[in-house]
């Protein structure tokens, strides 16, 4: 044979074999991100400057130049996300029950009052005061707004307990009753703060039929706290932060999150790094706090029901309704606030997970990909009734009918968050190989979202079972294989999936491309 047609078939040879995108080791489960790392600077927040970039300055911005769409840059091969100072797997890979969602971050108990103020709250539109318990535990105590009793005390509990059960650290969080007779002021605060400037606090704070006060007691957190984390770039002062925060899919990820709970006050100052350890020998850990203007708790204290589907000032839709001179129907127009206080203007109607907006634009948000949805919305399909109903119990909402709506309406949009972004991708997950089959579970068809499919694999179609199982052949001699699988349903075919396997005596999956 000639050289020629030697170099021929080599060349041949090498386009046909696969090109192995996947190192064949074992899986990441944990980010390296805890390293120790001196003491980072203290950090400050600038409200107006931040508001007037995102409303403003930014969409201008980026519309000249606008932000890439990257992939996910803190996932593993198998498209998950590792725990890490930013998350760690709860609900996703383990079975929660309802208790251990309802106790959530708790390890110490609620509090034990009497309280002893210890200084005054800073910020923030909700009247409030630090303070320790009986044990000497530190508090951040806050109330309801006066035309809202009852309601920001009650969804911090329950979303502060969702959010710890989907994975984020969090502080603890927990709704207390207390007498005036159960509240000092500390010898330290004599001349600065006074019983009278305590009782002018409490005057507008919802009480109960025997007279004692309502709060949220939220548990101040261990390490020196460092600001909360930007939503662009990487923190300068934290050799830990590798990847920066609009590509981190556990902040895109984010998003799935927001919209189900209609978390819409989500900007900096609601997130918190702590430096924790000894001294240059601590790393940051960063918390989501502070969540009692989620539900409809946002629109009632600004009285704009337009919150969750317009941003604050939206140039897209705000725009189109001057256009329109009223003629044009807008989606939040179809609202009407419920019967109870507590519970405002939250519901399942006209909700669109797509549509969905946050108060003030929120730079990763708008970057997230279809497979940051897909992995947002499979966590959010797996919280059913019995632990939704713990969790909203913890809220001590006071009215059966209310509890019952709240657990209602976060079933009916999880519904909604699974049909709009389970088949953005092909939601074929929990993969095994076993010889030469390989079996996986149709998320969409597991949780009813979908009516039925079939798996497309090389020109073969294999049933998918009611329960979403599927199982298809695939070839297993030695050396590196791409399956590329997509599911068909309702006219409609996902985009493919890339399962990359090694093949041999031992089969295994060594990556995932959605």
């Amino acid at each position: 044979m000639s050289r020629i047609a030697v170099f021929l078939l080599l060349l041949v040879g090498c386009r046909a074999a696969v090109q192995a995108q996947f190192a064949d080791r074992p899986i990441v489960t944990r980010s390296d991100d805890a390293r120790p790392i001196p003491e980072p600077a203290e950090g400050e927040f600038f409200a107006r400057f931040y508001l007037a970039d995102a409303l403003v300055f930014r969409p201008m911005f980026d519309g000249l130049a606008p932000l890439r769409q990257r992939p996910a840059g803190d996932v593993n091969a198998l498209d998950e996300v590792p725990d890490s100072t930013w998350f760690t797997n709860r609900i996703g890979v383990r079975s929660i029950s309802p208790a251990e969602a309802a106790r959530a971050a708790d390890t110490k108990g609620a509090p034990v009052p009497p309280f002893e103020v210890t200084n005054a709250k800073r910020g923030g539109a909700n009247p409030g005061f630090i303070a320790k318990d009986s044990r000497g535990i530190k508090y951040l105590i806050k109330f309801d707004t006066t035309d809202n009793p009852g309601q920001q005390t009650a969804t911090n509990a329950i979303v502060q307990r969702i959010f710890w059960t989907l994975g984020y650290h969090t502080p603890s969080d927990y709704v207390v009753h207390f007498q005036r007779a159960q509240v000092t002021i500390a010898p330290k605060l004599h001349g600065k703060f006074h019983d009278a400037d305590l009782d002018v606090m409490l005057k507008a704070a919802t009480r109960r039929a025997d007279g004692a006060f309502r709060a949220t007691a939220s548990q101040f957190l261990g390490g020196i706290p460092k600001a909360g984390w930007s939503d662009r770039g990487r923190r300068g002062d934290d050799p830990n932060d590798r990847v920066r925060h609009e590509e981190r899919r556990v902040v895109r990820g984010l998003r799935v999150f927001a919209a189900w709970l209609n978390h819409t006050d989500m900007k900096e100052d609601n997130t918190l790094d702590m430096y924790e350890g000894e001294k240059g020998q601590g790393h940051l850990v960063h918390y989501l706090v502070d969540f009692g203007e989620a539900f409809g708790g946002h629109q009632s204290e600004k009285n704009q029901p337009q919150i969750g589907f317009e941003y604050a000032l939206d140039w897209k839709n705000q725009s189109k309704a001057f256009v329109a001179f009223g003629l044009w129907h807008r989606p939040w127009e179809a609202q009407r606030p419920t019967r109870w206080p507590q519970v405002g203007f939250f519901s399942a109607v006209a909700f669109d997970p797509a549509r969905w907006r946050e108060r003030y634009p929120y730079t990763p948000f708008s970057l997230a990909d279809r497979a940051d949805l897909y992995w947002g919305a499979k966590l959010v399909m797996r919280f059913d009734r019995p632990m939704l109903e713990a969790i909203v119990a913890t809220g001590d909402v006071g009215d059966a009918a209310a509890s019952a709506y709240l657990v209602d309406t976060l079933l009916a949009r999880r519904e909604a968050i699974g049909r709009a972004f389970l088949d953005g991708v092909t939601p074929l997950d929990e993969l095994t190989l076993v010889g030469a089959t390989l079996c996986g579970v149709d998320l969409a068809r597991r949780y009813g979202v979908a009516r039925d499919g079939t798996l497309n694999h090389d020109g073969v179609r294999d049933p998918i079972a009611a329960d979403g199982r599927v199982c298809m052949a695939i070839n297993t001699e030695p050396g590196y294989h791409v399956a590329r699988v997509a599911i068909s349903r309702h006219g409609h075919t996902t985009p493919a999936l890339e399962i990359h396997y090694v093949g041999g005596s031992s089969p295994h999956v060594v990556g995932l491309v959605r």
